[in-house]
């Protein structure tokens, strides 16, 4: 017996080791990939790049918090004249609308990692976060599979997590998102260990990492939700002791503590009137479970109150009056939720036009979930019935835990992709659960199991983990290897060498007086303020929906209410107001002829601002948009092939822009564009038209003149990964007559 027993041991340790080596491997592999933004940029001549937008913001936060110390954090407020560059002339108030997780994180660790590389730059630093965030994120994974279901499990899970694609990790993302969610998979671990080994000590972990988590990303409550919806079916599933209380309130207590210390929480009315009052909620309910378990066993109560014998019948009902009292808020808006927020939980409708606008607020469709999840995702589903089994016929409480996080992401992200790097991550971590039921099935603890049922679980195991495997290289010969820093591309998704934008950015900082403000859609607004080191109007924040909304009027106006707006409601000094837009461009050089975009080869569809114009600053600006401003090009695109061009019915429906139009050439917006089109090329003898014109014979799209902006610099550059594609990115000036 002692023989079998060291024998056990043995080949226990021997599996540990195993998972152990999966887990390194998994940790390697996972960061080569996502470090393919930085070997891209090498490759181009460029040094390790910041990627998208959003972090040009953190590190000129970060930035600041390294050369004035971290409480200066709390002075990055509109009075301070260093943050007039964001919202201009208003100046953004970070302490109330940013979290400051990341830039805490970036500058605390920053000198410890300089002691590996003395000539690392913080900026540098910040592009390899998110590789560190993967590694976190990743370990929180495997730890809490491990925790439920062991070794193997957890191996399969962490490799099946490095090799999903998450953009929000690739080197160069570093945003709130990413630091959010590797807090937020380790608090998963502590949380599950502390239900599970009754550990007050695991809670308080829990409730520190959860609070880290909110400490950076607000998206923190996802989980929350699944924590709340574990609390309010425990009383459903077994007696509740009070040592399940004191549990919630060891995880809850560290927690509250950290949000109501933020400012963006708006302090304890977070815990009233926004999401946060589910942590209340989930206290109240399950202390009244507690009670009502205690009142059923007091005989005097139960005599004079039948109903209390049955206490489980009771809770129900408190349960269907707190949920409907839960809609009456949302409905009547004394619970107020915003922005994403609403849009996850599929009332978008509720949300200003804006939300609807954004790209990675779209819906997730079922091809998504498959393309970036998988394999992964159809087991993941499939372990929801095996959730609901141990949850509810087992009563095993952690079970509806990690069946409320699937469902929870996976609704959320089918109602906006932009969840959809948390959802690919707790797919990976909830597919395990079956994965340890195969498992079992081949590795039995008993005798007696047939092997044809070993066979099967083994063939199903060795499919999955191919289908991974795959699934690993195809995104890593289609989208990592591809992935290039959004600035060096000018923001086009080519992976060329198109640094248009870096070009005038540059340009705008050494060319235009300090306190030039340069317009443009909001989504440029981070680059202008920090590598143009200019201000902007607005920014990815889109704290300040009235001046998105003058800022579309501005650009879809005439050029002399545009300059009314700009100067008068934007308070923007005549003098040193430039405006910037930028778009792709087809050239015909054996027809001398310009094709202004969008331009749609194939099902590929390249577009910037006017595809933008449409499809949402018109909108926002409150403009219908009817034929004389948007053409969808009827039941048919005029489509353009290598050599020929072809009419085609398209395999998606682009909104596109009526440039034949004269309300629309006369848009600010629209004009600049057109105008710089005749700018670059014009002098050669080159016409401008848009390519889903008639194909035999396009209309001439006549030079528009230029009233009151004019040219003072235009960036081009060309997209190599298209023939004779060029990106524009045009900086013109309001002229003031002396």
């Amino acid at each position: 017996m002692a023989k079998l027993a060291s024998f056990n041991k043995l080949k226990g340790h021997r599996i540990l080791v195993f998972s152990l080596a999966i887990l390194i491997i998994s940790l390697v592999i996972g960061s080569y990939l996502r470090l393919y933004p930085v070997f891209n940029a090498s490759r181009m001549g460029y040094g390790p790049i910041l990627f998208e937008m959003d972090p040009y913001s953190e590190y000129w936060i970060a930035s600041k918090l390294y050369s004035n110390g971290l409480s200066y954090f709390n002075y990055l407020r509109p009075f301070n004249w260093e943050t007039r560059i964001f919202w201009y002339p208003w100046g953004r108030d970070f302490v109330k609308t940013e979290l400051p997780m990341l830039t805490f994180f970036s500058v605390l660790t920053y000198d410890v990692a300089k002691i590996f590389n003395p000539e690392l730059s913080l900026y540098d630093w910040m592009v390899y976060l998110p590789i560190i965030f993967f590694i976190m994120a990743a370990i929180g994974i495997y730890l809490t599979c491990r925790e439920l279901w062991g070794d193997i499990p957890a191996a399969v899970a962490v490799l099946t997590a490095s090799l999903m694609f998450t953009d929000r990790h690739v080197a160069g993302f570093t945003v709130k998102y990413s630091v959010g969610i590797a807090f937020l998979f380790l608090a998963v671990y502590f949380h599950v260990a502390a239900w599970k080994r009754k550990s007050l000590i695991y809670a308080v972990l829990a409730g520190t990492f959860l609070g880290g988590a909110a400490f950076g990303w607000a998206g923190f409550n996802l989980a929350i939700a699944a924590i709340f919806i574990q609390l309010i079916a425990l009383p459903i599933l077994k007696r509740v002791e009070s040592e399940d209380i004191l549990l919630w309130l060891f995880e809850a207590l560290p927690l509250v503590a950290i949000i109501t210390s933020i400012p963006t929480y708006h302090s304890y009315m977070y815990f009233i009137k926004s999401a946060g009052i589910i942590i209340p909620a989930a206290t109240i309910l399950l202390f009244i479970g507690y009670l009502l378990s205690r009142l059923s066993k007091m005989r005097n109560i139960t005599l004079s109150f039948p109903l209390f014998k049955k206490p489980k019948m009771l809770y129900s009902l408190v349960l269907i009056l707190t949920a409907l009292g839960g809609v009456y808020g949302l409905i009547s808006g004394i619970i107020v939720i915003r922005g994403k927020g609403l849009a996850a939980m599929g009332l978008g409708g509720l949300t200003h036009v804006l939300v609807g606008t954004v790209q990675e607020y779209r819906s997730a469709l079922p091809q998504d979930f498959i393309t970036w999840g998988g394999a992964a995702v159809i087991v993941a589903v499939v372990g929801l019935i095996y959730y609901l089994y141990k949850g509810l016929m087992k009563k095993e409480h952690l079970y509806v835990f990690m069946g409320a996080l699937l469902l929870i992401a996976l609704y959320a992200t089918s109602n906006i992709a932009y969840f959809m790097t948390y959802s690919n991550y707790v797919v990976a971590l909830t597919a395990s659960g079956i994965i340890y039921l195969l498992v079992r099935e081949i590795f039995p603890k008993t005798k007696g199991t047939g092997w044809f049922l070993r066979v099967i679980a083994a063939v199903i195991l060795v499919i999955y983990l191919s289908a991974i495997i795959g699934q690993g290289v195809t995104i890593w010969t289609r989208t990592y290897r591809s992935i290039t820093p959004t600035i060096l591309d000018s923001g086009t998704g080519l992976g060329a060498d198109a640094p248009a934008w870096l070009d005038a950015l540059n340009w705008l900082k050494n060319n235009t007086p300090e306190n030039a403000v340069a317009v443009s859609w909001w989504d440029y607004g981070y680059w202008i303020s920090v590598v143009g080191e200019r201000a902007s109007v607005a920014d990815g924040a889109t704290i300040n929906v009235t001046q998105i909304e003058l800022l579309a009027k501005a650009l879809t106006s005439d050029e002399e209410s545009a300059m009314k707006i700009l100067t008068e409601k934007l308070k923007i000094n005549p003098e040193n107001l430039y405006v910037i837009a930028y778009e792709l461009y087809y050239i015909d050089d054996y027809n001398k002829r310009v094709f202004i975009g969008p331009l749609i080869f194939g099902t590929n569809f390249l577009g910037a601002d006017a595809a933008k114009g449409i499809s949402a600053i018109y909108r926002i600006a409150g403009v219908d948009i009817d034929s004389e401003i948007a053409s969808g090009g009827g039941p048919h695109v005029m489509v353009y092939s290598p050599g020929t061009y072809s009419q085609q019915a398209p395999t998606y429906s682009f909104v596109l822009p009526n440039w034949t139009s004269s309300e629309l050439q006369n848009a600010l917006l629209y004009k600049i564009l057109l105008d710089a089109a005749y700018q670059v090329w014009g002098l050669g003898g080159y016409t401008v038209h848009h390519l889903y014109a008639n194909v035999y014979s396009p209309p001439q799209l006549p030079p528009p003149e230029m009233k009151l902006f004019k040219p003072a610099y235009i960036a081009v550059s060309r997209a190599l990964s298209y023939p004779d594609v060029y990106v524009v990115v045009a900086v013109y000036k309001l002229q003031v007559d002396p």
